[in-house]
């Protein structure tokens, strides 16, 4: 069954329920405790509630920014709150406003908590095809800024493998509500 088939069967229910268990794994780790800032996607439809974790990183003190797109790229802007304020972005996903600090060179070391459609054991990732977290890890690898990259998703999403090409980097790790798997470090 295709995972795109499986998410669309899922209530809501299981999402919230996954995000919480993930954020709990996840804030129980070495990880969590090893970084300061964290950078953090936020949820779309029949995807794992990060909203839990968002919390949990703003309640420990963390520095925490969210994707903004805009002109095919994306940038990640400074969140204070969970309540926002948020604008829709053109995905239709809440995003921080333009005028929203902006991440630079010193907030990194960084935990970067990565979305996708699929994962598997090894780290490989499957993006929803627009590249964007792609090009992001590909940037940040190229300016020499220090990061872990983990994939947050539901348990339903770790198949057994996942096809890449040479611009997909893998993630160092994978948080599903299930389980965490440490793949560096």
């Amino acid at each position: 069954m295709r995972v795109t088939t499986r998410l669309a069967a899922m209530s809501g229910d299981y999402f919230a329920a996954q995000g919480a268990a993930a954020a709990a794994l996840l804030e129980d780790s070495t990880w969590w405790e090893g970084y300061e800032t964290l950078f953090i996607f936020l949820s779309m439809a029949q995807e794992i509630d990060t909203r839990p974790l968002l919390e949990s990183a703003l309640a420990a003190g963390k520095r925490v920014f969210a994707p903004r797109l805009a002109a095919g790229g994306m940038s990640f802007r400074r969140v204070y709150s969970s309540a926002g304020p948020w604008e829709r972005g053109s995905l239709g996903v809440r995003e921080p406003g333009e005028t929203a600090e902006a991440a630079g060179a010193g907030d990194f070391p960084a935990l970067l908590i990565v979305p996708g459609l699929a994962f598997d054991r090894e780290g490989r990732r499957l993006g929803r095809g627009r590249g964007f977290y792609d090009r992001f890890l590909a940037e940040l690898d190229d300016r020499g800024r220090p990061f872990r990259a983990a994939g947050f998703c539901t348990a339903c999403q770790l198949v057994e493998e996942v096809p890449v090409d040479r611009r997909d980097r893998r993630v160092d790790g994978i948080c599903t509500g299930e389980g965490l798997i440490l793949l560096s470090g």
